[in-house]
């Protein structure tokens, strides 16, 4: 079954600053769960830092994990070795590991990810699978490459950080193995547009004997202009190495964006960054996974509605601003009203009539 998945890890700090979402006939929304659910997504992806409190960490993860579930949502569980935003381009470690050699982290894992999938174990036969670390390309846990330059070779990659990394992995993957059952795991890479990097990186895992199921992509056309065929790329890189292949993340704009994410404004050949541009595109997107039997994409922060300077009104804490300017990436205006791309989903539903129109769309 093809997961047509959402992440949407913000929905719980926006309530609880009062924020409110409308429908396409501007009535509120009282669950939004229920409400992506109809509209046909079938599992969200869960972010898990490390720490007891806060968002993001385990007690504010496993109340969405149960929302979701609640609603007959199957659960993506993504697990941070860290205890703050990790990317492809920062890794941090927890900060009460800052001061840990690599034997000592190691040490930790075991014990932290037992306790992620013991509290994840009531709803354990909603867990898709396991996913370790976040677009983690460029090194995890306190291990990175800090020069700009030498993420660019492959050979010293593999020698001053794929090494260390891999021990990372190896012993994440260990515990889940001992405590996660059968659940399938999967490595994350944010570098989409770099294949031959992504295929470097892989060539290393298996040489240092990494085992995972499925290999995740982000992938953000409009940071290129880029059509489908990264998509290709990446089921075939996984089908080489016998792998799943999925999207953990992917969005695409209906206006220009603004604040952080500036650069993502390359509109992908045929979709305007308009309403309509934003609504074909994830028709077609999902599609396109359809045709691929792709494992599943999770569209990333839907609900994050503010702009930039609406956001400013909000009191919440450092590590999760709202006011980065996702708005234009939402599946609601800056009022909180849906757009037409909410009707998108359907097109990543599974029964067999969605999956023939999906089909359709693109032969």
């Amino acid at each position: 079954m093809f997961l047509n998945g959402l992440d949407v890890n913000y929905v719980s700090l926006m309530e609880e600053t009062g924020l409110k979402w409308r429908d396409e006939d501007k009535r509120e929304i009282d669950d939004l769960f229920s409400f992506f659910r109809c509209k046909g997504a079938n599992c969200l992806r869960v972010r898990i830092w490390v720490g007891d409190s806060g968002p993001s960490r385990l007690p504010y993860a496993m109340n969405l994990a149960e929302n979701a579930c609640r609603v007959d949502l199957k659960v993506q569980p993504t697990i941070f070795l860290s205890d703050s935003w990790a990317d492809l381009y920062k890794q941090p470690e927890p900060e009460s590991w800052t001061s840990l050699d690599l034997q000592d982290k190691l040490g930790l894992i075991e014990s932290y990810i037992y306790e992620v999938v013991k509290k994840l174990m009531p709803i354990k036969d909603r867990c898709e699978y396991y996913q370790i670390g976040n677009e983690i390309d460029h090194g995890i846990c306190g291990i990175f490459a800090y020069d700009k330059k030498k993420r660019k070779d492959s050979r010293w990659l593999k020698k001053h950080i794929w090494s260390y990394e891999a021990a990372v992995l190896k012993e994440a993957v260990r515990a889940l193995r001992i405590h996660g059952n059968e659940t399938p795991i999967a490595l994350h890479l944010g570098k989409w547009w770099d294949i031959p990097l992504a295929t470097s990186f892989l060539s290393a895992m298996d040489e240092f004997n990494v085992e995972y199921e499925i290999i995740c992509f982000s992938f953000y056309p409009t940071m290129s202009g880029a059509n489908f065929v990264p998509l290709r790329q990446f089921k075939e890189t996984a089908e080489d190495r016998g792998k799943n292949v999925a999207i953990a993340e992917y969005a695409y704009p209906s206006n220009f964006v603004k604040g952080q994410f500036w650069y993502m404004n390359k509109p992908s050949p045929g979709y305007p960054l308009t309403l309509e541009g934003q609504s074909l595109w994830i028709r077609d997107f999902l599609a396109q996974c359809l045709k691929l039997n792709i494992y599943g994409a999770f569209y990333w922060s839907p609900e994050l509605y503010l702009t930039k300077n609406h956001a400013r009104r909000w009191s919440v804490p450092k590590e999760m601003p709202l006011g980065f300017g996702w708005g234009p990436m939402s599946f609601f205006d800056e009022r909180g009203y849906a757009k037409p791309c909410v009707n998108s989903l359907k097109y990543g539903a599974q029964s067999d009539l969605w999956q023939k129109m999906c089909r359709d769309q693109v032969e």
